[in-house]
């Protein structure tokens, strides 16, 4: 799992200058008042994590970040200039990919439709290649197309580049990640996926579009077959992890995603099937029926978060995650983060009191703090210092208490 391990902010928006913040690959909590640019920071990183500088391309930003993982680590230093009247601006992108199975970093350099290639311990062998508008500013895309660049002309075969395509196949896992936020948005576009079937002879294939998660898409593989020309496909929710839990969680005996055909097309020797109208319905012990859609609000937005957890596999980043969630609830979904990395924020004190720590280092890892200059304007985020880790660290082993109140006493929120 590629998670994001720093990110510098030399220019974006309000924030100050040279701000360099690290993350925890695991749970990472954002700590500050309204108005201190937590939920542009969640933006900001769901932007560096899927790699898609496409929604900031009329913006001008500066940034340098690393994804690491098990696999390796890629380096990125990415700036925009919106582009003017006169053609001139753009993107640029600065790229090292040091995958641990490579005997040599590929760097790759993105200036507008021009990418330039070359191994890193020798600069002079270098492959230029143009590439299509639509790569836009997609990692994901820039080094796949780099790879098969390099390989085209130095023929030393895909093997060469293999495992840093493999590091791009990660990044591309990871190219829809959005912040999940406090309203029912999330929920709202549930409704608007549709799935695709293609039943070939090797079997049924399933993909999706809008928030489509994989566990939708599983339980859809699994039962196509036997489902297929239905007027109506059902999901059952042993099929589907996700409404598997949220019928747990919610007290239900079971639940169903159904799904109807939209149109069928033959294509050669294949037949695709384009399926919508998703259906969520919940099943009561005593055999009542009920549809997602007539639930309150905080079951609606635990039936979201759990769909956007079965979509983000390895980052997390969630805005008031407590917010309208029971106690027991809150818990039960911290413990689903794992082994992901999250970036979360509430103002309910409930998510700060479900953490514990074993350590000052942990405490400094999970908490950033965001506020805003009262003189400049400009936002601050920072990581705790190792003395506010350490303080708040002997305090709470002292005397275990709430870790908001705790919070609030050190200053720190």
């Amino acid at each position: 799992m590629l998670k994001l391990q720093w990110l510098q902010v030399r220019q974006f928006r309000s924030v100050k200058p040279g701000t360099r913040l690290l993350f925890s690959p695991s749970l990472n909590v954002l700590l500050g008042e309204n108005g201190t640019g937590k939920s542009t920071l969640m933006d900001l990183a769901a932007a560096v994590v899927s790699s898609d500088f496409t929604p900031l391309r009329h913006e001008a930003f500066d940034l340098e970040y690393a994804l690491a993982a098990d696999t390796g680590r890629i380096t990125v230093h990415v700036r925009n200039v919106p582009t003017g009247a006169d053609g001139a601006g753009g993107l640029s992108m600065d790229i090292t990919v040091a995958p641990r199975d490579m005997a040599w970093p590929l760097v790759i350099h993105r200036e507008g439709p021009q990418l330039r290639v070359s191994r890193e311990d020798d600069t002079s062998d270098v492959v230029h290649e143009r590439i299509a508008p639509e790569v836009g500013g997609r990692l994901w895309l820039v080094l796949m197309t780099g790879g098969i660049a390099w390989v085209e002309k130095t023929g030393e075969g895909t093997a060469a580049v293999e495992p840093m395509l493999a590091m791009a196949r990660e990044v591309s896992a990871q190219a829809d990640l959005r912040r999940f936020d406090e309203g029912l948005a999330h929920f709202d576009q549930l409704w608007q996926a549709e799935l695709r079937l293609s039943r070939r002879a090797e079997g049924v294939l399933a993909t999706g579009t809008g928030v489509a998660s994989e566990d939708l898409l599983d339980g859809l593989r699994k039962v196509a077959a036997a489902q297929w020309g239905a007027a109506r496909y059902v999901l059952a929710s042993e099929n589907v992890p996700f409404l598997r839990d949220a019928a747990r969680l919610l007290g239900f005996a079971s639940a169903e995603a159904l799904l109807s055909p939209l149109e069928t097309q033959p294509q050669g020797k294949y037949e695709t099937l384009t399926l919508g109208h998703l259906e969520l319905c919940f099943v009561t012990a005593a055999g009542q029926r009920i549809s997602a859609k007539q639930l309150g609000y905080g079951q609606k937005r635990l039936v979201a978060f759990l769909h956007y957890l079965a979509h983000a596999r390895a980052v997390v980043i969630a805005d008031e995650v407590a917010h309208a969630f029971h106690p027991r609830q809150v818990r039960a979904l911290l413990d689903q983060l794992e082994p992901r990395q999250a970036l979360l924020t509430s103002q309910n004190p409930e998510l700060l009191d479900s953490l514990s720590f074993d350590s000052p280092e942990q405490v400094r890892s999970t908490f950033v703090r965001c506020r805003r200059e009262e003189d400049t304007g400009q936002l601050v985020w920072e990581n705790l210092t190792p003395d506010a880790a350490g303080d708040f660290f002997t305090a709470w082993r002292a005397e275990p208490r709430h870790v908001g109140e705790l919070l609030q006493t050190k200053g720190l929120w």
